[in-house]
């Protein structure tokens, strides 16, 4: 995985996508969209959207192209080593974070 994200990080950044880590093992292992799609049973269309973040990569499609690259299902989940919060995850972080100042006060 190490290699893999040396060479994303110098086309694209250090701030990668799940999206982009997962065209970067598909391409890495010399897969096209049609071979991935044939080896997971996963549907081309959803691998392309996927890669293309139109999809969110889940916890499920992880586990499975975790299992196909031999890498952990955090190296595609999290590629950046965090959680990026969605702007639902934010506004409840907020929420609960008055309810227990309330709670506690």
């Amino acid at each position: 995985m190490k290699n893999m994200r040396e060479v994303l990080e110098n086309l694209l950044g250090e701030d990668l996508s799940s999206g982009e880590v997962l065209r970067g093992l598909r391409i890495k292992s010399g897969l096209s969209q049609d071979e991935l799609a044939e080896l997971t049973a996963i549907q081309r269309s959803n691998l392309s959207a996927l890669e293309n973040e139109r999809t969110q990569m889940t916890s499920y499609y992880a586990e499975i192209f975790a299992a196909v690259f031999k890498v952990h299902p955090s190296d595609i989940l999290y590629p950046n080593g965090h959680v990026k919060k969605s702007a639902d995850l934010l506004k409840l972080e907020k929420k609960a974070e008055a309810y227990f100042k309330k709670v506690s006060g």
